[in-house]
C-alpha cells in the first residue's frame, strides 16, 4: 500500500492518467515527482500547482532515492527505456499507476467505485462524481479527462466513495477491486492487445469476478447495460457470481421514459422524477442513467441527482464546444471508434439541426483498428454532410500494421459505401488548413480523434478569431 512520505516516480506524468493519479499520491501523503517528453500538457498545471515536479526529458538520474517508479504500460511495451534499465539495474520496484491508483481506492473507510466499457468511460464517470458531489457524498474522483469544475482529471474528497475510470486496455482495470461498478458497452477494441473479442469478453469477466465488496452496496453490485450484445454475453458469462446485477436502458430492470430532445439538451423521466441535461444523444441518456442508478444506490438523495444533472457541464474533449460564432461552430470529441463517431455525429445533429452542414473531420487512432474495423468505419459518417481524414495517428503500431491501410483507404470507403463527400488532407495542420479555406457560414464542424485531433479543433477556433477562416 501507498505510504506516507514514500518516494515515488511517475514516468510519462504528463498524461491525464498518470498527472491524475500523482496528485491523489501527493494528497495522500507520497513525496512524488516525475519526468515527460511530452511536457507541459493540460493535466500538468494542476501538478505545478501542488508543488509536484514535472520533469522535461527522461534521465536515470531522476531516480536518486526513489523507492518505486510509476509507468503508464504502454511505456514499458515501448521497449529500452533509460530509467527503466536503471531502475532494473537498481532494483527499484517498477509498477503501473493503475496499480497504485488501486492501492489508494482500496484504503481502508473507501468504498471503490468503477465505471469501464469500451465507450463512453469518461463522460459517465466524471456525471457520476459530479453527481455524488452534488449529494453531499464528498467522493474522490479519477477520470481519463479534463474536468472544468475541477481544474483537474482528478476530485480530491474525504468522503468514502472512491470512483476510477477504469480501462480495459492492458487488462489496466484489473487493477481495481471495486464493490460497485458500471459497464456502459463491451465490443471489440485495441487489437494490438485484444487478439478477438472472445479476449474481451474474458477480460470484463475477470474485472467483474474480481470485485470487491461492502455493506454500503450490500455486497458488491454492477449495473450494466441492457440491449448491447457484448453486455449481454458478458451477463451471460457470469453465471454464479455472487453481486448483484441490474441491466439498465431500453429492454433492462430501469429504463428512462419520455425522452424529449432540443438543441439545448435533454430531458427524460428516470424513478418517477424528471430529469435534465445539457448533454445531447442517445449515448448520453444511457450514460446518466447508469450514474444516477449507481448514485441512489449509495443513497443519494433523488432531488440532488435532479440537481446535479441539470447542472453537470461535461467533460473535455466530449462534444467540447470550442466555439460558437455567428458563422461557424466547432466540437472536439474524443470518439476514434465507429460506435463513438455514430454517437458523436448524432449528438451533434441534435445540437446543430438538419439544416446545417455538418462536417466530420477525423483523425483515425491507430493504423491497427482502422484497418480491422474499416467496414464499420466506412458507414459511421451517414449524419455528416462532408468527411474529412487527416494522417492516423500510429501510436502503438508496428510498421507491419502501419503498412495495413491509410487515410485514403478511409475516405475511399466512407465515400463509397455512405455517399458522402470524404477527402484524406494529411497531417493535422494540412487538414487544419483545408476546412478553414473551405468552411462556409453557417456551418458546423464536429472533430473527432484520440491523438493529435484537438489541435485540427483549437487551430479552426484561432483562425475564426483571426479571420483565416470563413
Amino acid at each position: 500500500m501507498v505510504q506516507s512520505g514514500e518516494r515515488i516516480h511517475v514516468i510519462g506524468i504528463a498524461g491525464s492518467g498518470a498527472a491524475g493519479t500523482a496528485l491523489l499520491l501527493d494528497h495522500a501523503g507520497a513525496v512524488v515527482d516525475g519526468c515527460d517528453l511530452d511536457t507541459p500538457s493540460p493535466y500538468t498545471p494542476p501538478l505545478a500547482a501542488a508543488g509536484v515536479s514535472v520533469i522535461a526529458g527522461h534521465d536515470p538520474a531522476h531516480l536518486e532515492g526513489v523507492e518505486r517508479v510509476a509507468i503508464s504500460p504502454a511505456i514499458r511495451a515501448a521497449g529500452d527505456h533509460p530509467e527503466l534499465a536503471a531502475a532494473a539495474r537498481l532494483g527499484i520496484p517498477v509498477v503501473s499507476w493503475q496499480s497504485l491508483l488501486g492501492e489508494l481506492q482500496a484504503a481502508n473507510g473507501r468504498i471503490g467505485l468503477a465505471v469501464t466499457g469500451t465507450h463512453g468511460k469518461s463522460t459517465t464517470t466524471a456525471l457520476l462524481g459530479h453527481l455524488l458531489v452534488n449529494a453531499g457524498l464528498d467522493p474522490t474522483v479519477e477520470v481519463g479527462a479534463f474536468i472544468g469544475e475541477w481544474g483537474s482529471s482528478v476530485r480530491l474528497g474525504s468522503g468514502a466513495p472512491f470512483l476510477v475510470e477504469a480501462d480495459e486496455f492492458g487488462d489496466n482495470f484489473l487493477n481495481y477491486q471495486p464493490a460497485g461498478a458500471i459497464v456502459t458497452n463491451v465490443e471489440m477494441d485495441h487489437p494490438d492487445h485484444f487478439a478477438n473479442r472472445d479476449a474481451v469478453l474474458d477480460s470484463f469477466e475477470r474485472f467483474v469476478r474480481g470485485m470487491g465488496s461492502h455493506p454500503a452496496l450490500n455486497g458488491r453490485r454492477l449495473v450494466i447495460a441492457a440491449g448491447d450484445p457484448g453486455a449481454d454475453d458478458l451477463v451471460r458469462l457470469l453465471v454464479g457470481w455472487d453481486g448483484r446485477i441490474i441491466r439498465y436502458g431500453p429492454g433492462g430492470d430501469i429504463q428512462a421514459t419520455d425522452v424529449e430532445t432540443t438543441p439545448s439538451g435533454t430531458s427524460f423521466t428516470l424513478f418517477d422524477y424528471r430529469f435534465s441535461m445539457s448533454l445531447a444523444g442517445a449515448h448520453n441518456v444511457m450514460n446518466a442513467t447508469a450514474a444516477v442508478v449507481m448514485a441512489r444506490a449509495l443513497g443519494a438523495d433523488m432531488d440532488a441527482l435532479a440537481r446535479g444533472l441539470a447542472s453537470f457541464a461535461g467533460a473535455g474533449r466530449r462534444m467540447e464546444l470550442i466555439a460558437d460564432t455567428a458563422a461557424v461552430t466547432i466540437y472536439d470529441d474524443y470518439g476514434h471508434h465507429p460506435t463513438e463517431v455514430r454517437a458523436a455525429l448524432a449528438a451533434a445533429r441534435q445540437r446543430v439541426g438538419r439544416d446545417r452542414r455538418l462536417w466530420a473531420v477525423f483523425e483515425p487512432h491507430m493504423y491497427s483498428r482502422t484497418a480491422l474495423l474499416m467496414d464499420d468505419f466506412s458507414t459511421a459518417f451517414a449524419d455528416a454532410d462532408e468527411v474529412v481524414v487527416a494522417d492516423i495517428f500510429a501510436s502503438r503500431d508496428s510498421a507491419e500494421a502501419m503498412a495495413a491501410t491509410s487515410a485514403e483507404q478511409l475516405a475511399d470507403a466512407i465515400e463509397r459505401r455512405s455517399a458522402v463527400p470524404a477527402i484524406a488532407t494529411g497531417d493535422v495542420d494540412a487538414t487544419t488548413t483545408y476546412v478553414a479555406e473551405h468552411l462556409g457560414v453557417g456551418d458546423a464542424v464536429l472533430v473527432m480523434g484520440a491523438g493529435k485531433s484537438y489541435r485540427i479543433a483549437r487551430g479552426l477556433a484561432d483562425r475564426l478569431v483571426t479571420g483565416e477562416a470563413r
